[in-house]
C-alpha cells in the first residue's frame, strides 16, 4: 500500500513538474512571437492566472465611448443627420477601425458620403458571438436607434475566434463562448472557478489554439463550421426583428485580404436565409494586402481601403 502511495505521489510530483516546465515555456515562447508580430504600444501580460471570469468587455454601455482606437469602441459617426434613417455596423477590429483615427473608418466614411448616422458596433478581436453578444444585451437597445440596413464585416479568422478561449495566448480576458442547444444559443458558465483556472493555464491556451487552427482548416468540418456560423447570423436578426418590428437588410461583407475558408459553402448558406453577400473581391481588383491598403506592422487596413471601397460598397448594395 505505501509503495504504489508512493507511486502516486511520485507521479504527481512528476506531471506538476511537467506541467510547469511546459507553462514557463509556453509563456516564453509566446512572448517572444508577441514581440514580433505586435507593435511597441501593446504592452506584454505578466505570467499570471484566473480563477475568476475575466470578462472580454465587462461594460458594455461605456465601453463605446470613443476613447482611442485600440481598445474603447467608437462613438456613433454622423449624428447630425437627425432626421435619417441610421446603419448598423458589426464585425472585429477590421469594423472597428483599428489604429484609424476616427474620421479614417468604414463608419465615418460611410456617415458622410451617405449623409446618414452609423453606430460603429466592431469590437477588437471579435467575431459572430460578440455581435450576437450585443443584441441580447440591454444596453444595446439602450444605444442603436431602428436600422434599415445592418452591415456585418467578416474576416478569415471569425470562424476561429468562435472556438477560442482567448484570442491570444497570453490574454488575460476570456472571449465570450456560446453553445447551440436545441434552437437557441447559451452562454457557457464561468461560474467553475476551478475550470476557469485550468482554461488560463497557458499550455491549455496552446492546446485550444492549435485545435482551432486545425479544426477551421479541415474541409472535413466546412458544413458543421458554416452552420454554426450561419446560426450566429440567423439569431442575431431574430433578435433586432423582435425589437425593431420590421424588415431591413442585413449584408455580409467579406473582407478578403486573406482568403475565407470555405467561403463558397457560407455565402450559399447565408444568401438561403435571405442575406446579402458580397466579397471585396468582386468590388475591388486590387490587393488588399499591398502595403497601400494595408498597414504592414500589424496588418490591418488602412484609410485608403475604405477609400477605395466605401463608394463600391454604396453602389454594390444601393445605399
Amino acid at each position: 500500500m505505501k509503495k504504489k502511495l508512493s507511486i502516486l505521489i511520485c507521479n504527481i510530483i512528476l506531471i506538476i513538474g511537467v506541467l510547469g516546465l511546459s507553462e514557463i515555456l509556453v509563456y516564453k515562447y509566446q512572448a517572444k512571437i508577441f514581440y514580433n508580430n505586435h507593435p511597441q504600444i501593446y504592452p506584454i501580460n505578466k505570467y499570471s492566472y484566473e480563477i475568476f471570469y475575466p470578462e472580454y468587455i465587462t461594460d458594455l454601455k461605456n465601453y463605446y465611448n470613443g476613447k482611442n482606437n485600440l481598445f474603447y469602441g467608437r462613438k456613433p459617426d454622423g449624428t447630425e443627420y437627425k432626421n435619417k434613417i441610421p446603419i448598423t455596423v458589426f464585425g472585429c477590429s477590421y469594423a472597428f477601425g483599428q489604429h484609424l483615427n476616427y474620421n479614417q473608418t468604414l463608419s465615418y466614411k460611410l456617415a458622410h458620403k451617405l449623409k446618414r448616422p452609423v453606430h460603429n458596433r466592431g469590437i477588437s478581436g471579435g467575431s459572430f458571438q460578440h455581435m450576437y453578444m450585443q443584441v441580447t444585451n440591454n444596453s444595446f437597445w439602450e444605444d442603436i436607434p431602428d436600422s434599415d440596413t445592418v452591415i456585418y464585416v467578416m474576416i478569415s479568422d471569425h470562424y476561429r475566434r468562435t472556438m477560442l478561449n482567448y484570442f491570444d495566448i497570453l490574454d488575460h480576458h476570456v472571449l465570450p463562448h456560446y453553445t447551440k442547444k436545441g434552437n437557441k444559443l447559451v452562454k457557457d458558465n464561468y461560474n467553475n472557478q476551478l475550470l476557469n483556472f485550468i482554461n488560463s493555464l497557458y499550455t491549455v491556451k496552446a492546446i485550444n489554439h492549435l485545435y482551432a487552427d486545425n479544426y477551421i482548416k479541415r474541409k472535413f468540418f466546412a458544413d458543421k463550421i458554416t452552420d454554426n456560423a450561419l446560426f450566429f447570423f440567423t439569431e442575431t436578426r431574430k433578435e433586432l426583428q423582435k425589437h425593431w418590428k420590421k424588415d431591413f437588410k442585413f449584408i455580409v461583407i467579406l473582407y478578403e485580404d486573406w482568403d475565407i475558408p470555405h467561403k463558397d459553402l457560407m455565402v450559399k448558406k447565408l444568401k438561403e436565409n435571405g442575406f446579402i453577400v458580397l466579397s471585396t473581391k468582386n468590388l475591388t481588383t486590387e490587393n488588399l494586402k499591398d502595403e497601400k491598403y494595408m498597414m504592414l506592422d500589424n496588418h490591418h487596413p488602412k484609410e485608403a481601403a475604405w477609400d477605395l471601397l466605401v463608394p463600391q460598397i454604396i453602389e454594390a448594395f444601393n445605399l
